[in-house]
C-alpha cells in the first residue's frame, strides 16, 4: 500500500511539473512529434528485490559556490524547492521499491574523505560522487570498481549518458559515468549567451536561424562581435567601460576547439589515443587565435575577463555575446537581466561540419562511481539503476523542462538550442587526465596571448604519451 501511495504521489508531482510549463512550452515540429509517438518505451528491468532496509550511503561534493554542490542525489525533507522535492519524492519510491534507505553525506573535502576511507579499507560510502577529475585519480589508485561488472546496472539504457560511457572508457573498463540522476554534467556544459536587443538594434542576422541553417560558425561569431564594439566613452581606448560585441572567457578558446569537432584524446578501436595534433586542429586553432588577437574582441589582452566583470558588462547591455556555462542560465544575476537574452551552442568550424559540439567542463562535474570494497554490489547496482530510471521523469523534467526551458528561458527557441547543446556534449579524456599538461595547452596559449600550438605540442608530446601509457597500464593492472 505504501508503495502504491508514493508511486501515485510521484506521478502527481511529474504531472504538476509538466503542466507548470505547458503554457510556455516551445512548439514541437512534426518530426519531433512523430519521433516521440514512434519511440520505443523502455521500462526498468529489475526483478523483485528486497534488501532488508539496508542503507545506501552517497558521498557528495559540496562547494563554496552552491551551484556546484551536488543537490540531486539526496534530500533530507521536502522544502518546496523544485529540485529538492523531486529528489525527495524519487528517493521515497526507490526506497519502497527495493526496501533500502538512501542517505547522503556532503563534504567540502569529498576527494580527501574518499581517499582516506578507501586507503583504510573502510566501507563508509557505497557510492562516491566526487568531481570527475578527482574520481579519475581515485580510480587510478585502484579504489573504484569497473561499473560494467555491477549486476543490475544496465548502462546501455537511455537514462545513462551514452557519450559519457563511450568517452570515459579505458581499455574496455568504465570506472565512472553519469546520466539522468545528475544535474552538474548539464550545468557545466559550455554554451553562449546573447543579448537579443543588441542583435536587433544592429540589424544582425538571427543567431537561432544561423544555428538551424548550419551557418553559426567561428567566423560568424567573431564577425558579429566586431560589428558591435564601440568606444562609448570616447576616450580613444577600448576597455571594460566600452561596448563589446563578443567577450572571451579563459576557457572559450578550448571550448571553440572542441566545438569545431576536434578532440585531445579519444577511443579508437577500443584503444585510447591522442588525436589533438593534426592538420585540421592546427587550422582550427589558427583561425581562433587570429580572431582572438583582434582588438575589437574583448579578451585578456584588453581587460579582466572574469565572470564578475563580464557579467556586469552583460547585464548593463555592454556585451552582446558572452561565453558562459549552462549553470549561468539559472544564476539569478543573469536572470535579472532587463533585456531579452538567448542561449546558443558553440559554433562550427565551417558550414560543412556535421554536428555542433559542446564541451563539458568536467572539473566540476560529479560522477557516479562505486568503491572497490563495496559491501553489497547487488544493492548498489539496483539502487543506481532505479535512481537513474526514475530521474528521467522526475528530476530531469523538473530541471530541464520546467526550470531551464520554462522558468529561465525568455523564448521558445532557447529550448530548442538546449536540445541541441545537450545532444552534442563532449567529454574528453585528454582534458580530464591532462597528461603532460595537454589539457591546459590551449588555455595557456590564451593566457600568453600567442598561438604556439605546434611548438608547444611538440615540446610536451613525449611526456604526454608516456603519462597516458602509464595511466593505461595502471588501469590494466586493476583486477
Amino acid at each position: 500500500m505504501k508503495r502504491i501511495f508514493f508511486i501515485c504521489m510521484l506521478m502527481l508531482i511529474v504531472a504538476l511539473i509538466s503542466c507548470a510549463g505547458a503554457d510556455n512550452a516551445p512548439n514541437k515540429t512534426t518530426n519531433q512529434i512523430e519521433s516521440e509517438e514512434t519511440a520505443e518505451v523502455v521500462k526498468l528491468n529489475l526483478p523483485s528485490l528486497d534488501f532488508g532496509g539496508d542503507e545506501v550511503c552517497f558521498l557528495l561534493v559540496k562547494e563554496s559556490r552552491d551551484y556546484y554542490t551536488s543537490f540531486e542525489i539526496y534530500a533530507e525533507e521536502q522544502t518546496g524547492g523544485l529540485i529538492n522535492d523531486s529528489v525527495y519524492s524519487r528517493n521515497i519510491v526507490i526506497e519502497d521499491l527495493l526496501n533500502i534507505k538512501i542517505t547522503g553525506t556532503w563534504s567540502l573535502t569529498a576527494y580527501a574523505d574518499a581517499g582516506k576511507a578507501l586507503t583504510a579499507d573502510e566501507t563508509t560510502y557505497d557510492v562516491v560522487m566526487t568531481y570527475m577529475h578527482d574520481t579519475i585519480s581515485l580510480a587510478q589508485q585502484g579504489f573504484m570498481m569497473d561499473l560494467l561488472a555491477l549486476k543490475y546496472l544496465d548502462l546501455e539504457q537511455p537514462w545513462w549518458d551514452q557519450r559519457a560511457n563511450d568517452n570515459l572508457m579505458v581499455n574496455g573498463k568504465l570506472f565512472l559515468t553519469t546520466g539522468d540522476l545528475s544535474i552538474l554534467d548539464k550545468d557545466c556544459t559550455m554554451a553562449i549567451f546573447f543579448n537579443k536587443k543588441m542583435i536587433n538594434d544592429y540589424e544582425l542576422e538571427n543567431p537561432y536561424q544561423l544555428v538551424f541553417d548550419n551557418k553559426w560558425t567561428i567566423d560568424k561569431v567573431f564577425e558579429m562581435g566586431e560589428a558591435v564594439t564601440e568606444d562609448v566613452n570616447g576616450d580613444g581606448k577600448f576597455n571594460a567601460e566600452d561596448q563589446w560585441g563578443l567577450t572571451m572567457a579563459s576557457n572559450a578558446p578550448h571550448s571553440m576547439f572542441f566545438g569545431a569537432g576536434e578532440r585531445i584524446a579519444k577511443n579508437v578501436n577500443d584503444e585510447l589515443q591522442i588525436v589533438m595534433y593534426n592538420p585540421r586542429s592546427a587550422d582550427v586553432l589558427d583561425k581562433i587565435f587570429r580572431h582572438v588577437e583582434n582588438p575589437l574582441i574583448y579578451t585578456n589582452r584588453i581587460g579582466d575577463t572574469s565572470y564578475a566583470t563580464v557579467n556586469k558588462m552583460f547585464l548593463e547591455g555592454r556585451a552582446m555575446i558572452v561565453t558562459y556555462a549552462v549553470v549561468s542560465y539559472s544564476d539569478i544575476k543573469v536572470r535579472d537581466a532587463e533585456f531579452e537574452f538567448g542561449i546558443l551552442p558553440y559554433p562550427l568550424y565551417e558550414e560543412t561540419q556535421d554536428d555542433y559540439n559542446n564541451f563539458i567542463s568536467t572539473s566540476l562535474v560529479a560522477s557516479t562511481s562505486v568503491p572497490y570494497n563495496c559491501r553489497n554490489t547487488d544493492m548498489v547496482g539496483a539502487a543506481l539503476e532505479a535512481m537513474a530510471y526514475y530521474s528521467t521523469d522526475t528530476l530531469k523534467v523538473a530541471y530541464y523542462e520546467t526550470a531551464l526551458k520554462t522558468r529561465y528561458a525568455r523564448d521558445n527557441e532557447s529550448g530548442e538550442m538546449l536540445d541541441i547543446i545537450f545532444a552534442t556534449r563532449v567529454y574528453d579524456m585528454g582534458y580530464i587526465y591532462n597528461w603532460g599538461g595537454i589539457g591546459n595547452l590551449i588555455e595557456n596559449m590564451y593566457t600568453s596571448r600567442r598561438n604556439t600550438f605546434v611548438s608547444e605540442y611538440q615540446k610536451i608530446e613525449e611526456k604526454v604519451l608516456t603519462d597516458m601509457q602509464k595511466t593505461i597500464s595502471e588501469f590494466l593492472a586493476i583486477k
